[in-house]
């Protein structure tokens, strides 16, 4: 065989071998991408009681997968959905399905394997978006966030959103009921109590300090340090005369709180079980108690004509020891004058001061009264807020799957808002959102 062509062969077996080589690399590739993971179990999920629910997520999951929005986000993903049960209440399970990249913003690495994600995925918020669909797990934050109003968000193919979640239940029930006028009146009273409770505590923390172990103590500083037992009973002179002001306070700020405590107690004595049973609804709907309550803790800040009086006379009596002060030549003379000068402007001070801690509690009083006053019973579609039903999903039938709700949603909200690059994966989950088949999770409904 000639040189040349050998030279062929060994070319030609090199560039099969790059092109094979190249076709099974590609092969494994588009093997890893755009599939799914195994599954993961979190809690009983396997156990026989579970059985029900673990039919139904695994119903779930079929419907997702039918989804062509999720299974094509802008990114090359990994699925994996997770199974979730608690492992001592058979009431609810979580289905949660999430798409993860090879790598995160930060380059920590997620996918393993041929088809694996690393067990710290999560934690280091790897997913690009997931669909979370639970089944009988129900919490205030999901529909109510910090407030205690549902907020109707949307509706998709006939189901309604309340703060990004997809209620799917029989006769469109939905999973809160109004608080009632017991309820709102048991919060005010608590909160009450635990007032007077806590300043009655604070009270008894503050004592006046033991003059005998006053004098023992100056006593043996001055033993060596007679200026530093000097400044010691002065300074223990001050605390004690400081607290015991304080403790004339106290009495006037507990008498307030008790005030409150009992106004609420005779504010709620009249009504009757049925009435406490009744949605609580806020009758100042146009706001002119407020406003009127309003108006009237501005009027408390102003001084009275006699206060103003009295703190005139103080201030122009104060100027008056100032000027003597100022043309005097007796050194001694003119710190006295200025000293008497500045006690006079110290009381006009407290004048002012004692005025608006008095005006500070009679605001308190009629902030408290407006926010009493205008809780009465009503109708349910007037009420002040809501709570998540107790009959809601039926606990005696925790077999059963009652309410559904999905949401899809990022890793993290905050990262698709702040960085521009990722509006296409939020576009992408906002399609995902509306291709879900709800009808299809409303047929698992038992």
């Amino acid at each position: 065989m000639s040189i040349p062509h050998l030279l062929r062969l060994i070319v030609f077996h090199f560039l099969s071998a790059v092109l094979l080589t190249s076709i099974c690399t590609a092969t494994v590739v588009h093997a890893q991408v755009q599939c799914w993971a195994p599954r993961q179990h979190e809690g009983a999920v396997t156990d026989k009681r579970w059985a029900r629910h673990l039919k139904v997520m695994s119903a779930a999951e079929a419907v997702v997968k039918q989804s062509q929005e999720f299974l094509h986000p802008p990114v090359p993903v990994r699925m994996r959905a997770t199974m979730a049960t608690s492992r001592s209440d058979s009431m609810d399970s979580r289905l949660i399905i999430r798409a993860y990249p090879e790598q995160t913003s930060v380059g920590i690495g997620i996918w393993k394997g041929e088809c694996g994600i690393i067990p710290q995925a999560d934690r280091v918020a790897g997913s690009v978006g997931r669909v979370n669909i639970f089944f009988n797990h129900l919490s205030k934050d999901m529909f109510m966030g910090q407030d205690e109003i549902p907020k109707l968000t949307g509706t998709i193919d006939g189901y309604p959103e309340y703060n990004g979640w997809v209620v799917i239940s029989k006769n469109e029930r939905l999973p809160w009921i109004p608080q009632t006028l017991g309820d709102r009146l048991a919060r005010v009273g608590a909160a009450r109590e635990k007032a007077l409770a806590d300043w009655r505590n604070a009270e008894a923390s503050r004592k006046v300090p033991d003059r005998d172990r006053i004098d023992r103590t100056a006593a043996l500083l001055r033993t060596t340090d007679p200026a530093g037992a000097d400044q010691y009973v002065e300074n223990m002179r001050r605390l004690t005369a400081d607290i015991q002001a304080a403790q004339a306070k106290d009495a006037a700020r507990e008498a307030h709180l008790t005030k409150l405590l009992n106004e609420y107690r005779a504010y709620r004595a009249p009504f009757t079980a049925q009435q406490l049973a009744m949605p609580a609804v806020w009758v100042d709907t146009d706001g002119a108690a407020r406003k009127a309550m309003e108006a009237q803790i501005d009027e408390l800040q102003e001084l009275s004509v006699d206060e103003q009086g009295r703190v005139g006379e103080i201030r122009e009596q104060s100027r008056e020891l100032e000027r003597e002060a100022s043309v005097s030549y007796n050194e001694a003379a003119t710190l006295r004058l200025r000293t008497q000068a500045a006690d006079l402007l110290q009381n006009a001070d407290r004048i002012r001061k004692d005025h608006m801690e008095r005006a500070a509690l009679e605001g308190e009083a009629l902030q408290a009264a407006y926010e009493l006053t205008n809780l009465k019973p009503g109708p349910a579609e007037q009420a002040l807020a809501y709570k998540l039903d107790p009959t809601f999903p039926n606990r005696s039938q925790s077999g059963k799957i009652q309410v559904i709700a999905v949401s899809v949603s990022a890793q993290s909200e905050g990262e698709i808002l702040q960085r521009p690059e990722h509006a296409a994966r939020k576009a992408w989950l906002d399609r995902v959102k509306l291709s879900i088949d709800y009808a299809a999770l409303a047929a698992l409904l038992d």
